[in-house]
């Protein structure tokens, strides 16, 4: 793969505030949020550690920032992203902060977030905290220097699984002492629309990522069966919502996130009705806005049955 030097970059030191603002990519945090206080309502009515969902809440964006930002360092050394890149929010290919800032703030975040996470610890233990570093270990090598799980296919799963029954697992262990099979379940479908926002970018860079000898889950099933792979990502949540409200494992009040058909069954269109990876250039934004949407009225739903008692 290609590399860059850093000595053609223009941007120099650190960047202002709202430059140090664009390279964490905020848009992407709902992906970490949301499932952070799906635990939090999952814990309602028990009786809770309160303390401990600051560290938790802090640890969760710290090392979403982490992966974030050294996924972009990593893309731009490696030659993924070159001066080509159509997507906006990867800042190096424009210039417009250095290698160098990536690399060294990224893993400021990780090691920020290993240290606040651990601080659980003393209400949890010893395993949690080993969890918890585990989990940190699999972020960082989403886009490592040596191991890429993203470079080798395994990027949707890692996403599906740290974003999902793995974050709310903690959330819940963390406030509330243990994790039931419940929990892990009502995370899923969340879990599936976060994984939608990761597969809408490496669908749109399905030709990019192959010139650079990455390869992805879209770059493996390619463009048409990766399409399909979209619809199934963005329509099973809705299945898995209706069986999980049969099984009564979630309430009634979870049926307004069916609300989210509308926005996902226009961003599928979009999705087939692209011809060139530039008619898919929010597509990722999108893909994040429809998890927003889906999660917030889904955890509403929860929120209230926990507190009335009906639905």
């Amino acid at each position: 793969m290609a590399s860059h030097q850093t000595s053609t970059h223009e941007a120099s030191g650190w960047p202002g505030a709202g430059i140090w603002l664009m390279s964490l990519r905020p848009f992407s945090f709902t992906a970490s949020v949301m499932p952070m206080l799906l635990a939090l309502v999952l814990v309602q009515g028990s009786d809770i550690t309160w303390w401990v969902f600051i560290p938790y809440f802090v640890a969760g964006l710290l090392l979403h920032a982490g992966t974030n930002v050294l996924n972009d360092y990593y893309d731009y050394v490696n030659g993924v992203d070159t001066e080509d890149d159509i997507d906006p929010s990867h800042l190096l290919p424009r210039k417009l902060v250095t290698p160098r800032f990536m690399k060294i703030s990224g893993h400021m975040y990780f090691l920020t977030g290993v240290i606040v996470g651990s601080l659980i610890g003393f209400e949890r233990g010893g395993v949690f905290v080993a969890f918890g570093i585990t989990g940190a270990v699999l972020a960082y090598f989403y886009t490592g220097a040596r191991i890429s799980l993203k470079y080798v296919a395994l990027g949707d799963v890692l996403v599906f699984f740290l974003l999902g029954p793995a974050m709310v697992a903690m959330g819940t262990w963390a406030l509330r002492g243990d994790v039931l099979p419940g929990d892990i379940l009502i995370s899923l479908p969340m879990a599936l629309f976060v994984a939608s926002i990761l597969h809408a970018n490496n669908l749109r860079d399905i030709q990019t990522d192959r010139e650079a000898g990455v390869r992805t889950l879209a770059g493996v099933f390619g463009p048409v069966f990766a399409r399909h792979f979209m619809t199934f990502l963005l329509m099973a949540p809705f299945v898995l919502l209706g069986g999980l409200i049969v099984a009564d494992v979630l309430p009634l009040f979870t049926l307004f996130s069916l609300l989210t058909l509308v926005p996902a069954a226009r961003l599928l269109q979009s999705v087939y009705e692209a011809d060139a990876p530039s008619s898919l250039v929010d597509l990722t934004m999108r893909a994040a806005m429809v998890h927003m949407l889906f999660s917030v009225l889904f955890i509403a739903g929860l929120f209230v049955h926990g507190l009335t008692g009906a639905g």
